[in-house]
């Protein structure tokens, strides 16, 4: 058998494959699509900014008018204190629930979270889903060290984290008050007794704390100091479209703070749910999100500018630290303080 024969069957085997992949995820989504207009209604609890959920509401009411989606939006803790409530008092009003990595640990904990593994799934970056399927990330913040491009020469922008104990940045540098996850993934990366040898050190440099990572940002471009650690980039880049003074490096280790949503175990519309996170993890709903100046966890989505989720290997919390998640806020405010 020629070439070009063995060429035109494995050519004709792919493209028999790709569209049964199609055809299958198709009958999938029209599966979901029935059962969910049958259901007619969608409760989204969400953590994310209030503009941010209405306008991927809104993109999913155009994709499928005939289900009434709403969402209710609070703060991660508040979220959880409701969802709590509510299970307390025998009430499930919510069918999928997006929030931060912490709450999704515990909600799974619980046995709060039913086990969907989307068929979308399959594009979203390794590390950002959970094996067991009970949720998938949807965006990711990546801390890095941002700075005052003004302030800070090319040549003193710091390489690594140990770059930051040298003199000319002491007092120079801000963190956010309440960092306590980037602090327990820097010491389950660097491991536990020399990343808080690194963080006495650090501390000694008289840090600045800050309530809130988009108030580091602007303070940074601001000048009221020269660059910020356990920020996240696209608070720079965005800083960086209105033209502040501003840029940012990714130092090893890379904290990756996900953004997880999941499907609620006792669902009052699976169907409905299944068919929302499946657009969620879309192209289509990925693109809402890099819209929203977000770094979407698609693979073939990829963020504004690209650099955002690329150059650097992302570390993702691991459960033993929500197991001891208190000793880790108590060892930092002991060694940076209250503010």
């Amino acid at each position: 058998m020629n070439c070009s024969v063995i060429e035109h069957f494995i050519s004709k085997g792919i493209t028999i494959f790709i569209v049964t992949v199609v055809a299958l995820t198709s009958a999938h989504a029209s599966e979901w699509r029935e059962k969910a207009e049958a259901e007619g209604k969608l409760t989204w609890y969400a953590s994310l900014s209030a503009t941010d959920a209405r306008r991927i509401i809104d993109r999913f009411k155009e994709i499928y008018p005939m289900v009434d989606a709403q969402f209710y939006r609070a703060g991660d803790a508040q979220l959880m204190e409701r969802i709590l409530a509510e299970a307390r008092a025998g009430k499930f009003e919510w069918d999928v629930v997006s929030t931060t990595g912490f709450y999704a640990y515990n909600l799974k904990k619980r046995g709060m979270l039913a086990a969907y593994d989307s068929p979308e799934r399959k594009f979203i970056r390794t590390g950002h889903k959970d094996p067991q399927a009970t949720w998938t990330s949807i965006y990711t913040n990546y801390t890095v060290l941002g700075y005052n491009s003004r302030l800070v020469s090319r040549d003193n922008v710091p390489k690594t984290h140990g770059d930051l104990l040298r003199p000319i940045w002491k007092g120079q540098v801000g963190i956010v008050q309440t960092a306590y996850e980037w602090y327990a993934v820097m010491l389950q990366a660097m491991g536990q007794e020399k990343g808080r040898a690194f963080m006495r050190e650090l501390a000694k440099q008289q840090p600045q704390l800050r309530n809130g990572r988009t108030l580091l940002a602007q303070l940074i471009a601001a000048g009221e100091v020269n660059s910020g650690l356990a920020a996240y980039s696209q608070n720079f880049e965005s800083l960086k479209r209105e033209g502040a003074p501003v840029d940012w490096v990714p130092l090893d280790p890379v904290y990756a703070n996900l953004n997880p949503m999941g499907l609620s175990a006792k669902a009052p519309r699976s169907n409905a749910g299944k068919l929302f996170i499946d657009f969620v993890l879309s192209k289509t709903g990925q693109e809402t999100i890099r819209a929203q100046r977000r770094v979407p966890d698609r693979v073939d989505v990829l963020p504004d500018p690209p650099k955002l989720a690329q150059g650097f290997t992302a570390v993702f919390t691991a459960e033993q630290v929500y197991e001891d998640f208190d000793r880790y806020v108590k060892q930092f405010q002991e060694i940076f303080g209250k503010n």
